[in-house]
C-alpha cells in the first residue's frame, strides 16, 4: 500500500538526480560553455535552455581549458545572465587540470583501480556540497580501452557511485567518432557509453550550420527536443 517516491530531477525531464548523464559533441561546438551555462543556473536558481533547474553547488573538472579561460568564459556567461561573477562564485568550484594527468580510473591485469586523483576529487566534491560534477572529458579521465565493454561499465559505475553519494548529477562529455559524426549518433567507442549512462545529450550542427541540441537517449521520461 506504499506510494513509491517522486523521482527527482537536477534538470527537469533531462538530467535525473543519482545518476551520470552524457553531452557528446564535436570539439569547438561549445559543449563547455553550454555545461558552465548549466552551472551558473544551478548557482543562480535561473532555468537552463528553459527548463527548470535544482538550485545547487557545481565543480567543473576542465581537462581542456586553462584557469583564464575559465574565466573568460564564466564572465561571459554572468554578463548573459545579467548577474556578477560573484553571485555565482561561492557555488561553483572550476578545477583547470589542463595539461596533467586526469585519469580517474585506471586498470591493473584487467581489475578497476581508482586513482589517487578520484578520491581527491570525491573528497572535494563532499566538502564542497556540490550537486553538479561536470567532467570534462572522458577521454582525458579514463585510463582504458574505450571499445572493452568491461572496462566502459567500470568506469561508469564509478562515476555513478559519486552521484548516489551527493545525490546529484555527474555528467561527462565525449567527442564523437567518425562515423557517430556521418551517421547522426554522435557516438564513439561501444555500446556500453550509451547504455550506462542514463541520459544523453548530442550537440551538434544541421545543415545549414546551426548549432542544435538534442537528446537522444532519456531512460526516465521522453528525450528533450531539439533547441
Amino acid at each position: 500500500g506504499l506510494v513509491p517516491p517522486r523521482r527527482n530531477w537536477m534538470v527537469e525531464g533531462c538530467f535525473p538526480a543519482a545518476n551520470v548523464c552524457m553531452v557528446s559533441g564535436d570539439g569547438g561546438i561549445g559543449k563547455t560553455i553550454l555545461l558552465l551555462q548549466l552551472c551558473a543556473a544551478a548557482a543562480t536558481g535561473q532555468p537552463w535552455l528553459d527548463l527548470s533547474v535544482t538550485r545547487g553547488r557545481s565543480i567543473y573538472f576542465a581537462c581542456e581549458d586553462d584557469r583564464d579561460e575559465l574565466w573568460r568564459r564564466m564572465y561571459d556567461v554572468a554578463a548573459g545572465l545579467g548577474v556578477d561573477l560573484a553571485d555565482i562564485g561561492e557555488n561553483m568550484l572550476l578545477r583547470s587540470r589542463v595539461g596533467q594527468d586526469n585519469f580517474l580510473i585506471e586498470f591493473e591485469y584487467g581489475k578497476p583501480v581508482k586513482t589517487e586523483l578520484w578520491e581527491s576529487l570525491v573528497t572535494r566534491c563532499k566538502a564542497f556540497g556540490a550537486s553538479y560534477v561536470v567532467i570534462d572529458t572522458a577521454s582525458q579521465t579514463f585510463r582504458g580501452n574505450q571499445s572493452n565493454e568491461t572496462q566502459v561499465s567500470a568506469y561508469i559505475n564509478q562515476l555513478r557511485q559519486l552521484a548516489i553519494a551527493i545525490q546529484g548529477v555527474v555528467i561527462i562529455t565525449k567527442h564523437p567518432s567518425m562515423s557517430g559524426r556521418s551517421n547522426g549518433t554522435g557516438m564513439s567507442g561501444n555500446v556500453q557509453w550509451e547504455s550506462s549512462v542514463r541520459s544523453r545529450l548530442y550537440f551538434k550542427k544541421n545543415k545549414e550550420g546551426v548549432r542544435m541540441l538534442e537528446g537522444v537517449k532519456n531512460n526516465y521520461g521522453l528525450p528533450m527536443k531539439p533547441v
